[in-house]
């Protein structure tokens, strides 16, 4: 084989030897020199309470079965709060239910809480009879007012009248809250991408 022969050759070996590397010294760039993957899962859908704050181990109930006693710990919650529930508060409940719904595997991790200020629960068993599973923070057993008051996220906010709904995560941090009108497919996203990063609840 003459040097030419052995020059092409070699320049042949060096050009696929960059080709498979090429992609490894790129992620470890990545990885090392820029902020790309911390920018990814920071993109949320919702609205980032901060700093989260603490709700306390509330202690919920369910309308249907006396006997069962959870809490707003151990369990990632999406919540809704109004005075009583009237037709908005249903179409929230509806989507609430969906969304736990598709989370599969998940959705035992995962509960559907709401914060009722002035409706009894029997007035609560018709509206809610095809909601099994559906619970309420008690709130018999609360300061009610000081509890909404941390569901605001301004002074001048009306938490009660606002149609929101949040994710509460299983220590009773308000993390995140979603406005009327928001897709659930994205409520969703924003939960699962909670539960594959979280290890507790």
């Amino acid at each position: 084989m003459n040097e030419e022969a052995k020059k092409k050759n070699k320049i042949t070996l060096i050009m696929l030897g960059l080709f498979f590397a090429s992609p490894l010294v790129l992620s470890w760039f990545v990885f090392n020199y820029t902020d790309y993957l911390e920018m990814r899962g920071t993109s949320n859908r919702g609205e980032l309470i901060q700093p989260p704050r603490q709700l306390g181990d509330l202690a919920l109930i369910d309308p249907f079965d006396e006997e069962r006693k959870d809490s707003l710990f151990n369990k990632w919650s999406l919540v809704y709060i109004a005075y009583s529930c009237d037709e908005k508060c249903m179409e929230s409940v509806y989507l609430i239910r969906q969304i736990h719904a598709r989370m599969d595997k998940h959705s035992l991790r995962v509960q559907r809480v709401l914060l009722l200020t002035t409706e009894s629960n029997e007035t609560l068993k018709g509206k809610l009879s095809d909601y099994a599973g559906q619970q309420l923070i008690n709130n018999e057993t609360i300061n009610v007012e000081e509890v909404v008051n941390k569901f605001k996220l301004t002074d001048s906010d009306k938490p009660l009248g606002a149609n929101r709904i949040y994710i509460v995560d299983p220590v009773g941090n308000l993390m995140m809250n979603y406005k009327p009108g928001t897709n659930p497919g994205d409520i969703y996203k924003d939960l699962k991408k909670l539960l594959r990063g979280s290890r507790i609840g």
